[in-house]
């Protein structure tokens, strides 16, 4: 007895998620997707997975030929319009970043925090490693790099000057930039390579936090530690930002491969694809942000950028209007829209 009553309440409840699938889809039929509210959007996309669960449980079952036709015609639909309505809608830049980036952020936190965990963990094992030994910094630093960035913590220099000669030969403008396109570079790695299954994600994080950790590591010894921190704040906190939101979205490629649970695999990449490539997007302005404080910033050491407490205040506020940005952009946009509104 009790089976059939969790029978009936499951059957129940498909019907009621398959009818309110199918009126999202005649609405969105008549008027387009752009009809749909925010949270309209976001339900179809549920709904459309658990219709393909749904989908997957039917064929398996194999019982009722007649619910496997109509759920197929049904997810058919919800493909069509979560995907190619998508595809051939209109980019708008003032909706997706005001109320779409946000709302992905906070969605994939998760894929995000763990991106954070790979990077954070790498920096501290070369920290420890390098502050113990200082040759480990040939491991973790690139090519001549470690030369470098030894000569400088070597010395008495303030920490704007590590980019000041670059700066001077090459120009303020000029080496934003450089940085900016490499930055940008780095980032298309830690994305694109998910499709790896997310192992050259994994790779391309753990590479990063290794070189960040051995220079700020090369501090210990040489008693700058303080200057080092410096050196990199004015931009780091926003560029390695960046650099784990696009490790996130990388890492969410590589979880639909590896796990794609009810969904074929392909349908599951799009998926994870389509909301990846959101967050790649959203890590371009960062990164132009940040191109712009290293090349124009970050050199700069008299006046207020000598001191290396307002070098790293400087980092910490504007990584902070990020994060607001990002944890609540879109609900605070939404506040200023509704106290415009004539009442």
């Amino acid at each position: 007895m009790m089976g059939d009553m969790v029978a009936n309440s499951a059957a129940r409840r498909r019907r009621a998620d398959c009818e309110r699938l199918r009126e999202l889809l005649d609405k969105a039929d008549l008027q387009g997707l752009s009809a749909l509210a925010p949270v309209e959007l976001e339900t179809l996309g549920s709904l459309y997975r658990q219709a393909s669960t749904y989908l997957a449980r039917a064929r398996t079952d194999g019982r009722d030929p007649a619910l496997v036709d109509y759920l197929n015609s049904l997810v058919g639909r919800a493909h069509g319009r979560v995907y190619g309505g998508q595809a051939r809608g209109r980019f708008r830049p003032g909706h997706f970043f005001g109320t779409e980036l946000p709302r992905t952020f906070r969605r994939h936190i998760g894929f995000i925090a763990l991106s954070y965990g790979l990077s954070i963990a790498a920096a501290v094992i070369a920290f420890v490693a390098v502050a113990a030994d200082g040759r480990w910094a040939q491991a973790m630093l690139p090519g001549g790099a470690e030369t470098m960035v030894r000569q400088f913590a070597e010395s008495d220099k303030p920490a704007g000057q590590y980019f000041a000669e670059t700066a001077s030969e090459a120009g303020g403008g000029v080496l934003s930039g450089f940085l900016m396109t490499h930055n940008i570079e780095v980032a298309l790695k830690c994305f694109a390579f998910g499709i790896t299954a997310g192992l050259g994600t994994v790779f391309a994080l753990v590479q990063n936090g290794l070189m960040v950790g051995g220079f700020l590591g090369l501090g210990i010894p040489t008693g700058r530690l303080v200057d080092m921190t410096a050196v990199i704040s004015p931009h780091g906190v926003t560029e390695l930002s960046a650099v784990f939101i696009a490790g996130g979205a990388g890492l969410m490629l590589g979880y639909a491969i590896i796990a794609p649970g009810d969904r074929l695999r392909r349908d599951a990449l799009v998926e994870a694809a389509r909301e990846a490539v959101k967050l790649a997007v959203g890590t371009v302005p960062m990164f132009v942000c940040a191109g712009l404080i290293e090349g124009l910033v970050s050199p700069q050491y008299e006046g207020l950028f000598a001191s290396n407490a307002a070098r790293i205040v400087f980092g910490c506020l504007v990584g902070a209007v990020w994060y607001l940005y990002l944890f609540a952009g879109d609900k605070l946009l939404g506040a200023l829209k509704a106290e415009k509104r004539p009442r």
